[in-house]
């Protein structure tokens, strides 16, 4: 059974470690960092570090606009590569649907790159998700792949597609770039 531990001061750096095995060309440190102060940017946003017993083995986060309070989006999620394989991608997967229900989320959303994601697509796939191919003309455009934005309805409603409302990934990019 896996163990989710809310991020926080004491386990920063042990979070940032995570992500960045995880996503080694990324730097999700600004983000977290942000969670644990005030966040006036979004709505909510959380993050967790995911265990196996006592080791550390992925990350997992909510954050919302306040623009669209009923849309719960998926941040910094992942598996170390070595634990890859196991089911603890779907298990994560889980947790983060349920924290949203919970919360009242009426829709789960996540963005991604097209471009070597294949297995995580299946999974989104596999639960549930739609996929829709973000082009919004102030946004940020990946040149090599394009950017996916996957929905599930969390109700009894369909989900209603993102239809390219701006997501701010340029401003999220430059966080990315953050350094101490």
């Amino acid at each position: 059974m896996l163990r989710y531990e809310k991020l926080t001061k004491e386990n920063l750096d042990l979070a940032t470690e995570v992500q960045n095995k995880i996503f080694p060309d990324e730097n999700g440190k600004k983000n977290f960092i942000d969670s644990i102060g005030e966040h006036i940017y979004r709505k909510e946003l959380i993050f967790w570090i995911v265990f196996k017993e006592k080791n550390p083995i992925g990350i997992i986060g909510l954050y919302a606009y306040h623009e669209y309070p009923e849309d719960g989006w998926m941040g910094w999620y992942g598996v170390l590569p070595e634990q890859t394989g196991k089911g603890y991608g779907s298990e994560v997967f889980d947790f983060f649907e349920n924290y949203a229900k919970e919360n009242r989320y009426k829709n789960i959303r996540l963005y991604t790159d097209e471009l070597d994601n294949e297995i995580a697509t299946k999974l989104y796939y596999k639960k549930g998700m739609i996929s829709e191919v973000y082009k919004n003309k102030d946004d940020v455009f990946y040149e090599v792949s394009n950017t996916l934005i996957f929905s599930k309805s969390l109700t009894d409603q369909p989900v209603e597609k993102w239809n390219n409302k701006y997501l701010g990934l340029n401003e999220q990019e430059k966080r990315q770039k953050y350094k101490e």
